[in-house]
């Protein structure tokens, strides 16, 4: 089981990648009947099914999600989406089989992505929750008493989040997941769990769950605050622009999983920006003082800069859904219309099981079932669906869930 699992961490970490261009040779078959006698036609519709076949393989060759399952190539889960087009296109063989024409063809494929698996990222979107970041020195807050940052930075995080297609954010800034500030996170347990977070998972309801600490945002000469000589000081004053005057600002941010508490990504994220208000101002954190400061701006232009970066990285994931309720063969997921899901659609579902890791703490195993789900009624919050066989024969029960790649 736990082989499954670590198949199941390793595509998610492939996927989390920049920008890649791939190009492609295939080889195709199509086939066409021949109706009236009329083979220019039939050759025609059979030169576009194989175009669609060599399409199909480029996409699934270039997928670091194939799966080979007793030879045969598992492609029921995959939303075909290239991005590029077919060229150089040659016919290799014409063979009449009855009243079917087969035709041969050879193309290049130009497939431009933005992820590692071979396509732009899938098109649903992805419900993510923007938890509490910390601060590992809180006494450097006081300084324009911007203790606030610790739920505020969710709220900005989350503000643009929303503005992206493909993500519906949560803030979840009272919520502070992170004990030991020091060593959060990846480094607390060997596999990379966030056992603080197990405790919201059901709670939030989420995909992933963002959360971070804010490592430093302290002055990088601290003298200039809090100096003493009068003549010195002004100096100071009128030499805004000096180095002197600049504040740090730095951070941890973490992606994990909300279904496992797998830490899926983690970055490290740092600024600098003049720091120029009296001593005992109070501006707080976002305010419209703050954000008028050279920190301030400084801040805001790096939020601008996480945000994109989460926004790529989310769409590159695969989006997920909790069984809520199982009958039969049918079974109820906690998405709809709003995650983009249609009729027809297909996912796979993953049974969710709780062991014991070398250390003793419970941890959540992701088992793929090779079952596939398919889409019949979409609802605004709810998707009902169903399964080749019956869920109980399968042992299908709710939180367990449903995966698109």
């Amino acid at each position: 089981m736990l082989r499954h699992f670590q198949e199941y961490l390793l595509s998610l970490v492939l996927l989390l990648s920049s920008f890649h261009a791939y190009a492609t040779t295939v080889e195709a078959t199509g086939q066409a009947f021949i109706y009236n006698s009329d083979l220019t036609k039939a050759r025609e519709q059979a030169i576009s099914d194989a175009k669609q076949q060599a399409s199909l393989q480029a996409a699934a060759y270039i997928s670091s999600t194939q799966q080979l399952e007793d030879g045969i190539l598992e492609i029921d889960n995959m939303r075909i989406s290239t991005m590029g087009s077919l060229s150089n296109i040659e016919i290799l063989e014409e063979k009449l089989i009855g009243n079917k024409l087969h035709v041969r063809i050879r193309a290049d494929i130009d497939t431009k992505t933005t992820c590692s698996n071979g396509n732009s990222g899938n098109s649903f979107r992805k419900t993510i929750a923007v938890a509490a970041f910390p601060l590992e020195h809180p006494t450097q807050a006081n300084l324009g008493n911007i203790r606030n940052i610790e739920s505020s930075l969710a709220s900005q995080l989350t503000t643009r989040l929303n503005s992206y297609d493909g993500i519906s954010a949560l803030n979840a800034g009272n919520l502070l997941l992170h004990k030991q500030l020091g060593t959060a996170t990846s480094r607390q347990l060997d596999d990379g769990t966030l056992t603080t977070m197990m405790a919201y998972t059901q709670q939030l309801d989420s995909q992933f769950i963002v959360s971070g600490i804010i490592r430093d945002v302290s002055m990088n000469t601290p003298g200039t605050i809090n100096e003493k000589n009068w003549l010195i000081d002004t100096y100071n004053k009128l030499d805004y622009k000096s180095k002197k005057h600049l504040r740090n600002f730095s951070l941890d941010l973490f992606i994990h999983d909300g279904f496992s508490g797998t830490l899926l990504e983690q970055k490290h994220y740092a600024t600098q920006g003049r720091w120029n208000l009296a001593p005992t101002e109070k501006t707080g954190f976002a305010t419209p003082a703050f954000l008028n400061s050279d920190y301030g701006q400084s801040i805001n232009k790096l939020l601008d800069e996480i945000s994109l970066d989460l926004s790529k990285s989310l769409r590159c994931l695969p989006f997920s859904a909790r069984i809520t309720r199982t009958q039969e063969s049918d079974l109820w997921i906690n998405a709809g219309k709003q995650s983009g899901l249609k009729r027809g659609d297909k996912l796979t579902v993953y049974r969710k099981t709780m062991f014991y890791n070398q250390t003793s703490q419970t941890t959540t195993e992701l088992i793929n079932t090779r079952l596939t789900m398919i889409v019949d009624d979409v609802q605004a919050t709810t998707v009902k669906g169903h399964i080749n066989g019956s869920t109980a024969q399968h042992n299908i029960q709710p939180d367990d869930i449903v995966m698109f790649w």
